[in-house]
């Protein structure tokens, strides 16, 4: 560690353990105790000349004995201080007058009381003004823990919590120091932290840190051990890392608290995923094997009107099922972060054709109206997801809106931006489902999860695939009744 660095930690200095000149500083108080003696002496003098008696100019002599004491702050300058003043005494105001020899007893007594009660003086000055150190020296050092406390509190990371401590202890202590976090409780990408003037090719004493309940990393100086002048630098340093390993137990609960809910919500979505699936591709697979079984065993007898509803049917079925599995496959690749965009220009109007084409049921029963612009609108867009996109909307739209309801597709331009609106004239979406219609599992029939038909995937594809897109979509419900999905996505810049 470097010395001068730790000479100048703070703890030191509030301590008055050291300065950077302890020489100087020893003359200049042995210098001062010399010059206060010879002042009592001058103004003691120039009080007899005035003709004060010798008891009171004892009291002058006390008071340069507790100034030499408070200013110097130490009981070796005071008792020195209490002798020279002692001696002066004997040698101006006892007989014989200028010697140190003393004829008369009771001079020898009010010496020797004098001598004593300077000494005591001086000892109760220096033990307060000692108290009193100790006193800011604690106040000081109870400041910086609590400012320490704060910040660590108001900390919302490991890295930050971490640097704060390093940096707390390398300026407050004077000891450069380097933190090693436990891999195995953290996950951070960075693990160990040091001061910048830390070497780390010198290690030297280690500490270990200490959570409530077992290790969770170690700390390394560039010290064999902490000198004995700066043992309270020692103490502050592990109450900081005291407190950085209470905040660091903190965060690692709060995460493991965090990975253990998304477990949860994990396997409550798996566990809703495989019932609603479980149930909604077998009514489709049922659907597909009566008919095909039907047209297998009945061929000859069906006429060609019944084969072909049945047919149709299979179709249909067969269509669903084909959404669903490719929702659920889009599903898995966006949260996996492998879904990714083959944007090229298309026209909106192609896309739209290509999605009402493959819901053959919607135009055959002349159920749906399109209404396009006099432009053509071009937009930059994957044009298998957003023909996706455009099957969910429209498959909703036929399978809830009722059996006599009809789809209206306007398509329009606005601010830049090409705007699909899919109208029905159903019975529009329970203003309960409306704030998450487009969150995962949402359905109509959200409080019988095993009735109906629907995952609860489509609309929230639909939101994932638009906002990739860079456009939005938006659900309400029409005041002339019915629902509307609007989709905004980016056009081609003119």
């Amino acid at each position: 560690m470097n010395g001068k660095k730790a000479e100048f930690g703070i703890l030191s200095v509030l301590c008055d353990i050291e300065c950077p000149h302890p020489q100087r500083q020893r003359l200049n108080r042995w210098l001062f105790v010399i010059v206060i003696c010879i002042l009592i002496t001058l103004v003691t003098l120039l009080l007899s000349q005035l003709g004060v008696e010798e008891e009171n100019m004892t009291i002058v002599m006390m008071v340069g004995v507790l100034l030499s004491t408070i200013v110097t702050g130490g009981y070796l300058y005071g008792i020195v201080t209490s002798v020279l003043i002692t001696l002066s005494f004997n040698f101006f105001f006892t007989d014989p007058a200028f010697g140190f020899a003393i004829h008369d007893q009771q001079d020898m007594i009010m010496l020797i009381f004098f001598l004593l009660a300077t000494l005591i003086c001086g000892f109760v000055s220096s033990r307060l003004q000692q108290r009193a150190k100790i006193a800011q020296y604690n106040e000081t050092t109870a400041q910086m823990i609590y400012s320490v406390t704060e910040h660590f509190l108001n900390t919302g990371s490991v890295e930050q919590i971490v640097e704060s401590a390093v940096g707390y202890i390398a300026t407050l202590s004077g000891y450069n120091c380097s933190i090693r976090l436990d891999e195995n409780k953290f996950s951070n990408k960075k693990l160990t932290y040091s001061s910048p003037g830390y070497d780390a090719q010198h290690p030297g004493l280690s500490l270990s840190i200490r959570g409530a309940t077992d290790e969770i990393g170690n700390i390394t100086f560039n010290t064999e051990k902490f000198h004995n002048e700066h043992f309270d630098a020692e103490k502050f340093i592990r109450v900081v890392i005291y407190q950085m390993a209470l905040v660091l137990d903190r965060e690692y609960m709060a995460v493991a608290q965090e990975n253990m809910r998304m477990a949860i919500e994990r396997e409550r979505l798996k566990t809703t995923l495989l019932r609603s699936i479980s149930h909604d591709i077998r009514t489709p697979l049922t659907a597909i094997t009566g008919a095909s079984s039907t047209i297998l065993d009945n061929y000859e007898e069906l006429d060609d009107a019944s084969i072909r509803t049945l047919v149709s049917n299979i179709n249909e079925e067969a269509t669903w099922l084909s959404m669903t599995v490719q929702n659920i496959l889009d599903l898995t690749r966006f949260n996996a972060g492998e879904l990714k965009l083959s944007m090229e220009y298309e026209a909106v109007d192609d896309l739209i054709n290509q999605a009402v084409s493959r819901i053959p049921a919607l135009t055959a029963e002349k159920r749906i109206h399109i209404s396009y612009p006099p432009d053509i609108l071009m937009v930059k867009v994957d044009g298998r997801l957003f023909v996706q996109v455009l099957l969910n909307l429209l498959d909703n739209a036929y399978k809830h809106a009722g059996s006599n309801a009809h789809v209206e597709i306007d398509v329009y331009k606005k601010d830049g931006n090409a705007v699909i609106d899919i109208k029905d004239d159903g019975c529009g979406i329970d203003p309960q489902l409306l704030p998450q219609i487009f969150v995962s599992f949402t359905t109509m029939e959200r409080h019988r999860s095993d009735k109906g038909r629907g995952v609860g995937l489509g609309l929230a594809i639909c939101k994932a695939i638009i906002e990739e897109h860079g456009g939005t979509i938006t659900a309400c419900n029409l005041p002339e009744g019915g629902a509307m999905f609007r989709i905004n996505v980016p056009m081609e810049d003119e």
